[in-house]
C-alpha cells in the first residue's frame, strides 16, 4: 500500500486496487465506478461489481490492468479531495 513503503507517496483512505487468486483465476479488484468507466474494454473478461477476472492459463493484460488501476487511484484522489471539501 502506498504510503508504508514508499514515503513519498500519500496513503489514501482505502485500498484502491488489488489482486487475488481463485482458481482457476487472477482477480483484480477496483472500485465499482472503474469497472463501469471501463465496461467496454472489459467486455471479454468475467466481472462483478468490483472484480475483473483474468484466466490464469493466459497472460494477465498488463497494460488494461495498467489503465485500471491509474483509474482506481484517480477515483481515491477524487473521494479523498470531495471529502475533505465537505469537512471544511
Amino acid at each position: 500500500m502506498p504510503g508504508y513503503s514508499h514515503p513519498g507517496i500519500d496513503f489514501y483512505d482505502g485500498m484502491f486496487a488489488w489482486f487475488s487468486f481463485k482458481k482457476p483465476l487472477v482477480r483484480l479488484h477496483v472500485p465499482p465506478a472503474v469497472i463501469q468507466e471501463h465496461r467496454k474494454e472489459l467486455a471479454d473478461y468475467a466481472t462483478t461489481k468490483a472484480i475483473v477476472s483474468f484466466p490464469k492459463s493466459k497472460p494477465v493484460p498488463v497494460t488494461l490492468v495498467k489503465k485500471l488501476v491509474r483509474a482506481s487511484l484517480k477515483a481515491m484522489k477524487a473521494k479523498d479531495k470531495s471529502s475533505n471539501s465537505i469537512k471544511t
